[in-house]
């Protein structure tokens, strides 16, 4: 909580001294019926071997909690909204005169986008989703990751888990990967939705510990890394 409650102040460069640059930070995009946030969760256990300073937090639904509370809005609603794809202005007159604490699609967008850059220039952070890519790409110390897999092993994948048969989890993968791409259009905002990579990595061809494995290395070559000296040093 101390680490969510952070303000976003500290998303000014300014705040940040030249010996204490933003990041490092390693933003994981994947396809539906690729592994998340347990992945990302094996992922920080294997990085936290190697760091020395701080621990590696794992953030996909905490971004979205945290932007609620600074919008003063329910997080189902708010969930609700970024699924949806672009409102009318029926819509919003609707809304406005619906819900009293209706927040306007600017607001609503620049606090994620806020939030994302702070935790982002935080570092030690592992961000799930969330357009996260986007907004974290100018980051120098910053690795996008990409996790892929063609479409009848993902199916597989979402029939297995979630036990369902195979028209119903392409009808999922379909629905969440539209729902996905709105919620970028909301959280990208000016941004706009370049999904450009360091690594894409193809699950059905690479094991996740080789996953982590391939990660890891990517991120000790960006310097994201903070190592363990080998030896004490005697003065």
């Amino acid at each position: 909580m101390e680490y969510l409650n952070k303000r976003l102040h500290q998303n000014d460069p300014k705040y940040y001294s030249a010996n204490s640059r933003p990041g490092p930070v390693i933003c994981i995009s994947r396809e539906v019926g690729c592994s998340g946030v347990n992945f990302a969760r094996l992922l920080a256990a294997e990085l936290d071997k190697q760091t020395v300073l701080k621990k590696w937090k794992v953030l996909s639904k905490e971004i979205l909690e945290e932007s609620a509370r600074e919008l003063n809005m329910d997080p189902n609603k708010l969930r609700s909204y970024l699924k949806e794809g672009e409102r009318t202005l029926f819509d919003d007159i609707l809304s406005a005169f619906s819900e009293k604490r209706y927040k306007s699609d600017r607001r609503i967008s620049k606090t994620l986008i806020d939030l994302i850059s702070s935790f982002a220039n935080d570092g030690y952070c592992i961000i799930v989703g969330r357009a996260s890519h986007i907004i974290a790409r100018n980051i120098e110390k910053s690795l996008l990751v990409r996790l892929t897999a063609p479409l009848g092993w993902r199916i597989k994948q979402i029939m297995e888990k979630n036990q369902l048969n195979l028209r119903e989890a392409a009808e999922f993968i379909e629905k969440t990967e539209k729902e996905r791409h709105n919620l970028r259009q909301h959280i990208a905002g000016d941004h706009g939705i370049e999904d450009e990579f360091d690594l894409t990595i193809n699950l059905s061809r690479i094991s996740l510990d080789d996953a982590v494995s391939l990660i890891r290395s990517a991120a000790q070559i960006r310097g994201l890394l903070e190592t363990t000296k080998s030896k004490v040093e005697v003065f």
